[in-house]
């Protein structure tokens, strides 16, 4: 009896592996995804006649950096998996194998441009907390005074800009169009009539960000002035190379 039962275990179980024929995965709500949602799919087995089947499935999730996510699902159920935050922008994609039987179906994941913006005395931090490099122009108001910075940041980063302006108490605003930061009464101090905010990591100083050119008191800001206006290296270029040649052909002459 007991032989009976065991080989018929087999014979089923045997079977069930013949029978299984092929996989597929389906998106019930579309294939495009935002990061911080969940990835909601379904994979169904399929026996030799085109019947759903009940089995156990791996599965693995990419994304688009090849970060990868595994785990054993069941065949026929909708699964949903949260991927986080900062999974990456880009084409993902889900490897369903059953024994020697595997699909491949691919996935979007939207792009999350976003910045947090910190004020910290008067220095203002800005850190890339999306899925993709932060490019976005950044509106700078102090006062009556606004400029802009154009930070390149990779997923995580952060770049640090120091706020300026002649010694006073000022109104704050920081903007992208999406993140917005606010604050008041905000105590700078700087030279001459110089306002804007300076990039202050040790590998990326820029120059002065504001609406104020330079005056004969503002060192700073003539540093600035000179940064944003290439021109004047080669007018000053221009005229080095003139001294050169004068002295040369005086000397020539003179040799003569």
């Amino acid at each position: 009896m007991k032989k009976t039962i065991i080989l018929l275990f087999v014979v089923f179980l045997l079977s069930s592996l013949v029978a299984a024929e092929s996989l597929n995965i389906e998106f019930p709500s579309g294939n495009e995804f935002e990061a911080g949602n969940p990835l909601t799919f379904k994979v169904t087995l399929y026996d030799n006649s085109g019947n759903p089947i009940d089995g156990q499935i791996n599965i693995i999730i990419e994304d688009a950096t090849k970060r990868a996510t595994t785990k054993t699902i069941s065949s026929k159920e909708i699964t949903s998996i949260e991927l986080g935050e900062k999974t990456s922008s880009g084409q993902g994609t889900i490897t369903a194998t059953y024994n020697e039987i595997e699909t491949i179906a691919f996935f979007e994941i939207g792009r999350k441009e976003i910045a947090s913006f910190e004020l910290k005395e008067n220095k203002l931090i800005v850190t890339n907390i999306g899925n993709a490099p932060y490019t976005k122009t950044i509106k700078i108001t102090i006062g009556n005074t606004e400029g802009t910075q154009e930070p390149n940041l990779d997923i995580g980063e952060s770049i640090s800009y120091r706020l300026i302006a002649p010694e006073g108490v000022y109104n704050i605003k920081v903007t992208d169009g999406k993140t917005s930061l606010i604050r008041s009464e905000i105590k700078l101090t700087g030279t001459g009539q110089a306002i804007g905010a300076i990039d202050d990591t040790p590998s990326g100083r820029t120059g002065i960000t504001g609406g104020v050119s330079p005056d004969q008191n503002s060192d700073i800001a003539l540093i600035s002035y000179i940064q944003k206006n290439k021109f004047v290296y080669v007018f000053i270029g221009v005229i080095f190379a003139a001294v050169i040649l004068i002295g040369v052909e005086r000397r020539y002459k003179k040799n003569s």
